[in-house]
């Protein structure tokens, strides 16, 4: 198994464009029906998401660089958290961990978490938390090798669906806005007829 070279650096605005493409290139996302829609939603916005996360005081994004290219080889990001809002211990929160396809089993993504190592080291943290895909067994077996124990499930749910299973009504100005469109809908057309003259 080859090792690639890599350095590891701040992402800076300049980066942007080729993390865009990383993050395209990578399976950074679920494949479940309601997560495919929540990628459409957030691929279009990706470009200003990322140089807003970039420029976030409270944010670290790392980038791996192959040694002498230049290439980017992978990124992660990076920050401050509680593993619980009852729990008050501190832990370095791991977000994002993304390898380029022609970077993988090449040591990039141990390069990048011992980054994560060295920056919780430095603020004198103990834990390191990684999120990871529910769905992707690689993922998941790769980061219990290295000692990460399952700690919580985290699930997603539209708030329309919620309303719905909890037989909650929908807000007042939801429920005008859909009468006005279904009112609309409902409504019968006139149909103009041009007057026939002499007829």
């Amino acid at each position: 198994m080859s090792r690639s070279h890599v350095k590891v650096r701040p992402a800076e605005a300049a980066d942007v464009a080729a993390l865009v493409e990383l993050v395209g290139a990578t399976d950074l996302w679920p494949t479940s029906p309601r997560a495919r829609r929540l990628r459409a939603e957030s691929e279009a916005a990706l470009p200003c998401r990322l140089a807003e996360i970039i420029a976030d005081p409270g944010r670290t994004v790392l980038v791996a660089l192959e040694e002498g290219s230049g290439e980017l080889a992978g990124l992660i990001v990076l920050g401050e958290d509680e593993v619980a809002a009852l729990t008050a211990t501190p832990v370095i929160s791991v977000t994002h961990l993304a390898v380029s396809p022609g970077h993988r089993r090449r040591g990039v993504a141990r390069t990048l978490l011992a980054a994560a190592v060295q920056a919780a080291a430095a603020r004198e943290i103990d834990y390191v938390m990684v999120s990871a895909i529910a769905g992707s067994r690689e993922v998941n077996r790769y980061f219990a090798r290295l000692g990460f124990a399952p700690l919580v499930v985290r699930r997603v749910a539209p708030t329309a669906v919620l309303r719905r299973s909890l037989g909650m009504a929908e807000p007042a100005d939801r429920v005008a806005a859909l009468r006005r469109t279904r009112g609309r809908e409902s409504r019968p057309r006139l149909v103009t007829r041009p007057i026939r003259r002499g007829a």
